[in-house]
């Protein structure tokens, strides 16, 4: 049985960082990894190269790479400047919540042909403004998620009309296509309970097959997807919404609160009252 490729763990139960890559090492880049964690970096100057998803790219100036944290990743190069910008499922979630047209079909879809765009000088202008408003937003005790949220839309927004050689979904794999759909049937399904042969029949496959491919191109099987959809979705109502968690528990399609209770404890080993009380602490 091969090896799990290991996850570099970064976010620390912080939505967003940002991160200098000036003088940025960890002990992962250099080995193939994936990340907890999306990332946009914007490479102010530099040279070399890095791998993503196996494939090669230049880490030239003015270059921003936009890496999912599904994709293998590994740095070959660590002389380099720049910018770092990694964010949490939430903070994804919430941009594609306003921006749906971006939804299996942004700059952060599996599958691209390219994970970068090239700015120009009035983009790169437009980034270092953005980036010091986020260091600036950061630097308060919390950070607002809708601020946070809104400002890292800005960058996918700009760098959106900076698009080069944007792969058509005919030129996609058929295992990349079926994901790419399969995130689109996870995102209007993920709270009615769907059992994973729902999905199955919809992408016209046997349930076996699915949980195969899926496994292989994202290390989870479908229910696991589910699972972190709804675990994400569940975060951001106790971080942002007054709903209360009996209310919460049945918007998300469980029918039991005492079931969402457990559900959220297996993977955050806290309660939902007690990671909310986390996050309204000043």
């Amino acid at each position: 049985m091969k090896n799990r490729i290991p996850r570099q763990l970064l976010l620390d139960n912080n939505h967003v960082q940002l991160i200098n890559l000036n003088s940025y090492v960890h002990e992962l880049s250099p080995v193939s990894h994936r990340h907890d964690h999306y990332m946009i970096m914007w490479i102010t100057k530099g040279h070399g190269s890095q791998l993503i998803d196996e494939n090669e790219y230049q880490m030239l100036t003015n270059r921003v790479f936009f890496v999912h944290p599904d994709q293998v990743h590994q740095m070959k190069d660590f002389e380099r400047e720049g910018w770092m910008i990694i964010f949490d499922e939430s903070i994804y979630q919430l941009y594609l919540r306003f921006h749906t047209a971006d939804t299996g079909n942004g700059m952060m879809r599996l599958g691209r042909n390219l994970p970068y765009t090239d700015l120009d000088a009035l983009g790169a202008s437009f980034f270092h403004h953005v980036i010091e408003m986020l260091r600036l937003q950061l630097s308060t005790a919390a950070g607002d998620i809708y601020a946070l949220t809104h400002l890292i839309s800005l960058l996918f927004l700009h760098a959106s009309r900076h698009r080069r050689n944007e792969a058509s979904a005919a030129q996609l794999s058929d295992a990349k296509q079926l994901m790419s759909r399969l995130e689109l049937l996870i995102e209007s399904n993920f709270t009615t309970r769907t059992p994973v042969s729902f999905y199955a029949s919809a992408l016209n496959m046997d349930t076996r097959n699915l949980n195969r491919m899926v496994k292989k191109e994202s290390d989870f099987t479908v229910h696991e997807l589910v699972e972190k959809r709804l675990l994400t979705e569940s975060k951001i109502l106790l971080a942002s919404s007054a709903l209360t968690v009996k209310e919460i528990s049945y918007q998300l399609g469980f029918a039991d609160p005492a079931y969402f209770n457990r559900f959220f404890r297996k993977y955050m080993n806290v309660t939902p009252v007690e990671f909310r009380r986390s996050k309204t602490q000043v």
